[in-house]
C-alpha cells in the first residue's frame, strides 16, 4: 500500500507536514492556528481524528505552535524528545506526550519512525525519518550546519524535504539586524541555498529522488533562486536528474495547492532510472 506526504506549510509563519496511509495520518510538527490547521487537513479529506501522532521537531512557535491544542482536541499523543518536552513545559500540560529518545525508531501506526539530531539553536532539535511499505522520506529543516550523520540520516530517502532558507548574498544585504543575520549564518541557525546542495550531494541523491527545499526565507530568497542555487550545486557535484521543488509558506484550498508526493511513484521512477 503506498502512502501520502503532504505539506500544509512550510516557512518562518509556520511549519507542518502530514503523511498519510489508507485511514491513519501522523504529523511532522504543527506550527499553524489549529482552526487552520483543522481546515487545511479537511479539504484534503484528512479527518483530524486519524492523527496518529504529532512528531515535534523542537519547540519553536512556528513548528510547534497549535500542536497541544490538536492533541488535546483529537486525542493523539505528541511524540519528542526529552529536551523538546521540558522546553514546552506547561504547554504540553494534559497532553499525551511520548519520549523518542534521539536516534531512536518507534512504530506509529503504520509508520516506522526515526529521529536524527540536527544543529539548531533550540533544546534539541531533530530531523525524522519515516517508512512504509518499502518506501521513506526524511525531513532536516532548521539547522544551521550538517555533518556526516546528518547526511547519512537522508541518504537513500526517496523523498527528501531539506531546508534552504536563505541566499547568502542576499541575508548579507538584507534590512535585518546584524544580530539576527550572525544568528542565520552561523552553524546554529539555517542552512542557505549552498549549503543545502552540498548536503544533499553528501547524501548521495541522484536521478529518481524528489527534494522538497524547504522553509525558504520571505525576505533573503525565492523559489527560483532556491531551485537554481541548489541545482547549480548539485550539476556541480555530477548529480543530474534530481526533482527539485520549492515549497509554499502555506498550502492553498485547491487544485495543486498543496505539494504532494506518493510512494507508489517510487515504483515507477525505478524502472525510468
Amino acid at each position: 500500500m503506498a502512502f501520502t506526504v503532504t505539506s500544509l506549510a512550510s516557512g518562518s509563519s509556520g511549519n507542518a507536514l502530514v503523511i498519510q496511509r489508507d485511514d491513519a495520518a501522523i504529523l511532522i510538527d504543527c506550527g499553524i492556528a489549529l482552526r487552520t490547521m483543522e481546515r487545511l487537513l479537511r479539504y484534503r479529506g484528512i479527518a483530524p481524528e486519524s492523527i496518529r501522532a504529532l512528531l515535534l521537531t523542537h519547540e519553536h512557535g512556528d513548528h510547534a505552535l497549535s500542536a497541544a491544542a490538536l492533541a488535546r482536541r483529537y486525542g493523539a499523543p505528541v511524540i519528542c524528545n526529552a529536551a523538546t518536552r521540558a522546553a514546552l513545559g506547561a504547554e504540553l500540560d494534559g497532553v499525551a506526550v511520548e519520549l523518542l529518545p534521539v536516534g531512536e525508531r518507534a512504530c506509529v501506526g503504520p509508520f516506522d519512525v526515526s529521529s536524527f539530531r540536527l544543529r539548531h539553536d533550540a533544546a534539541d532539535p531533530v530531523g525524522y525519518r519515516v517508512a512504509a511499505d518499502g518506501a521513506a522520506m526524511a525531513l532536516a529543516v532548521d539547522l544551521g550546519s550538517w555533518d556526516d550523520e546528518t547526511a547519512a540520516a537522508l541518504s537513500g530517502a526517496d523523498l527528501l524535504v531539506v531546508e534552504a532558507n536563505h541566499d547568502r548574498e542576499l541575508l548579507r544585504a538584507s534590512a535585518y539586524p546584524w544580530a539576527t543575520r550572525q544568528r542565520i549564518f552561523g552553524p546554529l541557525g539555517h542552512l542557505d541555498n549552498m549549503q543545502c546542495g552540498e548536503l544533499l550531494a553528501r547524501a548521495g541523491v541522484r536521478a529518481g529522488h524528489e527534494v522538497w527545499l524547504a522553509h525558504l526565507s520571505e525576505q533573503t530568497n525565492s523559489p527560483r533562486m532556491a531551485t537554481a542555487g541548489v541545482g547549480r550545486v548539485l550539476e556541480l557535484a555530477n548529480r543530474r536528474g534530481v526533482s527539485l521543488r520549492a515549497l509554499p509558506r502555506r498550502s492553498v484550498n485547491g487544485p495543486g495547492g498543496a505539494p504532494a508526493w506518493h510512494s507508489d511513484t517510487r515504483l515507477l521512477q525505478q524502472t525510468m532510472f
